[in-house]
């Protein structure tokens, strides 16, 4: 049978970190199946590895701590005001290029008048 060590669970502190054996699988009619109980508990805490965590949420905290959350809303601010006026340019780009055709268009009508003009001289 497998060796299962457990460390207490956090809700427990007192616990002694004995594992307690569950209710055995449910019966088969296989019989490749053996009955094991199952049993709770988690590996033990070692010291590496409570390092470890530690210093990876100590990490997390110092990263949380060290964003400036109102600089960041005023440079997403920022960038939504631009695209705001990116999008009513792109809205008017319609109207703006007729207006652009009309204008070359008398552009054209005057440029053509004048040259009728140079020409019949």
């Amino acid at each position: 049978m497998t060796e299962v060590k457990a460390e207490p669970y956090e809700e427990d502190p007192e616990w002694d970190g004995t594992v307690e054996e569950g209710p055995a699988l449910a019966e088969s009619d296989s019989d490749d199946v053996a009955d094991v109980p199952r049993r709770r508990g988690r590996a033990p805490l070692t010291l590496p590895s409570a390092a470890a965590r530690f210093e990876r949420a100590k990490a997390a905290v110092a990263k949380l701590d060290a964003l400036d959350v109102e600089a960041e809303r005023a440079k997403i601010q920022g960038q939504m005001e631009r695209l705001t006026e990116r999008l009513a340019k792109l809205d008017g780009h319609e109207s703006a290029v007729k207006e652009a055709a009309e204008e070359l268009a008398a552009a054209e009508t005057e440029f053509n008048a004048a040259l009728t003009a140079v020409q019949s001289k």
